[in-house]
């Protein structure tokens, strides 16, 4: 007798342990109710209490209404975003980059000067990371600006078609460094969505969309 008690004793413990510790708006709501029917008729709930509890459920039906409401957005946002990745497949993106592509021994090399420089100087490296040219700009003014490379070497000989990297070196009339940066054009030749990030394809490259400056047909 005293074993089948220590065990239904034990099943009940077990039992509250697995149970839910979270308060949803629906037990809320009970145990409020149960507070009301159970409360002593000669020592009634204090009315602020009871307004402070009824607050606290409002509170959180609001939140929990609210991160639905959220949720949803979320999704339909995404959804519209991944549409909107899709329609630039086929066009040319200018991406923030270091690489550029050569083909049919021609590529477009793109600067951002953020300021006036007396010297620009840029340095091509092939893929084992060998300086294969080095192409004077002379003085340029600030902004956006596009050097072609003819895809020749230091001596004159073409090289392969490929992806090429560039180093850009400018400086001002005092000698100081000018900052820049470079950007390649790209077409783009899927989208791929990963963990809730989009990249776009070109040319075996993977870019992020934060990467693009601007688009073109």
């Amino acid at each position: 007798m005293n074993t089948a008690i220590v065990s239904s004793a034990s099943t009940t413990s077990d039992t509250s342990t697995t149970a839910s510790s979270t308060l949803d708006k629906d037990a809320f709501l009970q145990l409020l109710v149960a507070q009301l029917k159970n409360q002593d008729p000669t020592s009634a709930e204090d009315p602020t209490e009871m307004v402070s509890q009824m607050t606290s459920y409002a509170q959180l039906e609001q939140l929990q209404n609210m991160n639905t409401a959220l949720e949803t957005l979320q999704t339909q946002n995404t959804g519209l975003f991944q549409a909107e990745a899709v329609g630039l497949v086929g066009k040319t993106v200018r991406v923030s980059s270091a690489s550029f592509p050569l083909e049919d021994g021609s590529a477009a090399i793109g600067v951002e000067l953020e300021a006036d420089a007396a010297s620009v100087v840029l340095k091509i490296s092939d893929a084992s990371g060998k300086v294969v040219a080095t192409l004077d700009e002379g003085s340029q003014k600030a902004g956006s600006l596009s050097f072609d490379w003819n895809g020749l070497d230091s001596s004159g000989n073409a090289l392969a078609d490929g992806t090429y990297t560039v180093a850009v070196a400018a400086r001002d009339s005092s000698g100081s460094a000018v900052t820049a940066s470079t950007s390649a054009r790209v077409e783009v030749e899927s989208v791929l969505f990963s963990g809730g990030t989009v990249l776009l394809l070109a040319g075996g490259t993977s870019y992020s969309l934060d990467a693009v400056y601007d688009v073109s047909a």
